[in-house]
């Protein structure tokens, strides 16, 4: 492979990277599969799961937000940024058959562009077009327990209610957008999981991980694997990751905000995702873990890129990779992920936390505090490489308040059985220690030559000085250009 060449600061990709493939041409008959089930309530009551989801934890959401339901289409319909693909700069304009570009549904004939303004709406845009190039523009706010045209609430009643009927599973070819209100507020979405992909069986009842290693040991390529979910586009969007109902037991909640599973080719932009207004510290009793993760990329997934978000409020913010050797059979060479232009505000750990793969973090803003008695937004770790992830971290700032910068390794950044680590040309500043040029290296001695990598994508390397200020102005929802 020609890599890049670093010249002032930008990043040049080789010509050899100048032809590129549509991503809708990768895509495979998969997410018919798994979109069907989701979306639809069953209004179950709490059982027993596995020895999991004791029905005495059940505990309905605290606190419900002020709802910014909509009615009408302020933009009269009109297109802007809808059919516009995904930048090339992020490992998720890669594939292992060259450059591509991810288009989600920018192909979308007219009867597949959908804007909706409720959940049933965005689940039947969903099935209608299956895995056909489409544009799902959202308006105001979307939440699966209301139904009846945003008439009639009920609270998810299970674990099972909301792991099915509190989920939205988007298939391939997709883009879906949040579309600002006649108020200017951005889209949002409340009680809800977004689910990108999933690790299926080829066949109904069989198991995920036996059937791939069957495929793979038939000779066959992991790339042709029928259950892939690929090129989909989410932008815009304010989400408020789902209150558990009926977590898992006392330490772990099941629902994430964001789940890309067995997903390639996924562009995720200018989101905003925290725990609105039900943070765990509205828990109580032994169950007191409500949330999992904020935006959480897994179990094979691949050529993946979160950029220009917003993270805050949350515990479990951002993991790409849930599992160590057990989950090689999967992860093993995947789970390149690009992170840029992100800010993580007062979100408490994981930022991110990383298995496998190789890992781009470049101009991203990291503030939070560890003085603060709110433990909803107390810092408690960062940047963490995990079990044979291979990370490269460019030009990032921390700004903080509590910590002192001989305290910024191995609280801003740690690590452990990593194959790789580079960090290089960060800031940190506190009101301990003032102001700092970090490398963040943080003792890690460098990777051997084998384990060094160059992301193969151009990239504009701001440095972290500007990130400070350039991340505020355009990171989250409402701040498309």
């Amino acid at each position: 492979m020609k890599y890049p060449l670093l010249v002032a600061g930008i990043v040049l990709a080789s010509s050899a990277q100048a032809a590129t493939i549509d991503a809708r041409t990768l895509t495979g008959a998969s997410t018919p599969l798994q979109t069907a089930q989701y979306g639809v309530r069953n209004y179950s009551a709490p059982v027993l799961v596995n020895g999991l989801h004791d029905p005495a934890s059940y505990a309905a959401a605290p606190k419900l937000p002020v709802w910014q339901f909509a009615a009408a289409d302020p933009t009269g319909g009109v297109l802007t940024f809808e059919r516009d693909p995904a930048p090339a700069s992020g490992w998720h304009a890669q594939s292992r058959k060259g450059a591509v570009l991810v288009t989600g549904g920018g192909a979308a004939i007219a009867n597949r562009v959908y804007t909706v303004y409720n959940g049933q709406q965005l689940v039947a845009a969903i099935n209608e077009a299956g895995n056909d190039p489409k544009i799902i523009r959202v308006i105001g706010h979307i939440d699966l327990r209301w139904s009846q045209n945003n008439t009639v609430f009920r609270e998810y009643t299970s674990y099972s209610d909301q792991k099915y009927g509190g989920s939205i599973a988007l298939p391939s070819n997709t883009t879906l957008v949040g579309i600002n209100d006649a108020q200017g507020r951005p889209a949002r979405i409340t009680g809800t999981a977004l689910l990108i992909g999933g690790e299926l069986p080829l066949t109904a009842g069989g198991d995920p991980e036996t059937d791939f290693k069957k495929w793979i040991a038939d000779g066959k390529d992991g790339e042709d694997y029928p259950t892939w979910t690929r090129n989909v586009i989410v932008r815009n969007l304010a989400l408020d990751t789902p209150w558990d109902v009926n977590p898992e037991d006392s330490d772990n909640a099941y629902a994430d905000g964001v789940t890309v599973s067995r997903g390639q080719n996924i562009y995720l932009d200018h989101l905003t995702i925290s725990d609105g207004d039900t943070p765990d510290s509205l828990a109580t009793g032994t169950y007191d873990t409500r949330h999992d993760g904020a935006l959480d990329v897994v179990r094979g997934s691949d050529y993946v890129t979160i950029a220009n978000s917003y993270f805050a409020k949350h515990h479990k913010t951002t993991l790409v990779g849930n599992g160590d050797s057990g989950r090689a059979w999967s992860d093993e060479g995947r789970l390149h992920v690009t992170f840029n232009g992100n800010w993580w505000n007062g979100a408490t750990t994981r930022l991110p936390l990383n298995r496998y793969g190789q890992v781009h973090l470049f101009n991203n803003l990291i503030t939070g505090s560890t003085s603060t008695k709110d433990t909803d937004v107390k810092f408690e770790s960062g940047t963490d490489a995990r079990y044979r992830s291979n990370m490269l971290l460019e030009n990032q700032y921390y700004n903080f308040t509590g910590l002192k910068v001989t305290e910024f390794c191995g609280k801003a950044i740690k690590g452990k059985d990593f194959i790789g680590f580079r960090s290089s040309g960060h800031i940190f500043t506190s009101d301990k220690s003032g102001t700092s040029a970090v490398d963040g290296q943080c003792g890690y001695a460098l990777p051997p030559a084998a384990s060094v990598w160059t992301p193969p994508y151009a990239y504009a390397l701001q440095t972290a000085a500007v990130t400070l200020t350039a991340v505020p102005a355009n990171a989250g929802a409402g701040k498309l250009p």
